[in-house]
């Protein structure tokens, strides 16, 4: 069951922007090589606990980006732990951390597991997928590099998760996508491409309206038929414990995200999520936590689902509330405008609703949430 949004703070750190890989649809620019200083990541860590002691949050969650973070070192991620351990604090802390993998050795992977960090690898499916787009400087693709440094990860006993960007070549490949990861043995999430940083080189693999809704009810069409070592797949598990319980859980799809996250760069600049390149709130070491979530972007994020009228009489409003700001902005440069994946989502909740309706005629069909 997933935790509470009320219940949770989400701080997205980025110790680094650069990366180790060219992936042909990174939406970042990657640039700078400066690594987050301690004093900024120990700025960045007291005050959202402050903060999030005083507005009655019971976790923290913090979530390591980048750029590959792995990039800033072992050491990095060492301190940063020895912060949290001197807080005097009642708030519990749980580290997400999102890589490559390329980075990933037996100390890594052993820290790791000693401070329970969940690992996610970006890794999109079959070789022939992954290659073609997630590269290193060197024009070759990672995915074998990637299945080695998985192992490593298994033989510490952490167990990974897998993140794939669904891009036009993903399209038709729902049952191979599916089927890897199956026999891999693990769960994994799917995300749709955004605008890339290079824009001639990644509008070709760019999503048509309607595209990812297709490729989602087809891939929950292939994970509801698994009889057997059927694994989870996000965000259809989300999706689906959304309709159940008619409450969103997708951080994306909530009323608002201002007030309950904040991303930090590597300098220290806050944004409201790690995606945003632009739209700067200020900087962590001159403000509270407290005092950039009220800047007036914020508050357009806090009222952006009222102001989307045209949505309200949707079937799906209590589970979607106008989709993603951060989407709306990189493809109609306007955050307050509605998700553009906007069809998309009806095509997937129409689908799991159609399921839902199929299970009570035939039970047992269809995944639990």
């Amino acid at each position: 069951m997933p935790v509470e949004a009320n219940d949770a703070f989400t701080l997205i750190l980025e110790p680094v922007k650069r990366c180790n890989l060219s992936c042909l649809y990174c939406y970042s620019d990657g640039a700078g090589a400066a690594v987050m200083s301690q004093q900024t990541l120990q700025t960045a860590l007291e005050k959202t606990a402050r903060y999030a002691e005083r507005q009655g949050f019971r976790e923290i969650h913090l979530l390591w980006h980048g750029g590959e973070p792995l990039l800033a070192g072992l050491g990095f991620f060492q301190a940063a732990i020895k912060i949290l351990v001197g807080l005097t604090s009642d708030l519990k802390f749980h580290h997400y951390l999102q890589t490559n993998g390329l980075l990933l050795d037996h100390d890594f992977c052993a820290f790791f597991r000693d401070h329970a960090f969940q690992i996610g690898i970006s890794l999109d499916g079959p070789q022939v997928l992954h290659d073609s787009l997630r590269i290193g400087a060197n024009g070759q693709g990672s995915h074998d590099a990637v299945l080695e440094k998985i192992r490593l990860l298994e033989e510490q006993g952490v167990s990974p998760g897998f993140n794939a960007v669904v891009t036009r070549r993903s399209l038709g490949q729902e049952k191979a996508i599916y089927r890897y990861f199956q026999d891999i043995g693990y769960g994994f999430r799917v995300n749709p491409m955004v605008p890339g940083r290079n824009p001639e080189a990644s509008a070709p693999y760019l999503l048509q309206p309607g595209e990812y809704g297709s490729f989602l009810c087809r891939l929950f069409d292939e994970w509801a038929s698994t009889e057997r070592q059927r694994v989870m797949v996000s965000p259809l598990d989300l999706y689906l414990e959304a309709i159940l319980g008619g409450v969103p859980y997708e951080c994306q799809q909530r009323g608002t995200c201002a007030g309950s996250q904040i991303g930090v760069k590597p300098s220290g600049d806050a944004v409201l999520c790690s995606r945003f390149e632009t739209h700067l709130l200020g900087n962590i070491h001159d403000s509270e936590i407290q005092e950039l979530v009220a800047l007036p972007f914020c508050e357009d994020i806090r009222r952006r689902a009222e102001t989307l009228s045209g949505c309200h009489t949707c079937r799906h409003w209590s589970i979607c509330h106008g989709g993603c700001p951060l989407n709306a902005l990189v493809f109609c440069q306007d955050h307050m405008a509605k998700d553009p994946f906007c069809k998309d989502y009806q095509l997937i909740f129409a689908r799991i609703h159609r399921a839902l309706a199929d299970l009570q005629r035939k039970p047992d069909s269809y995944p639990e949430p």
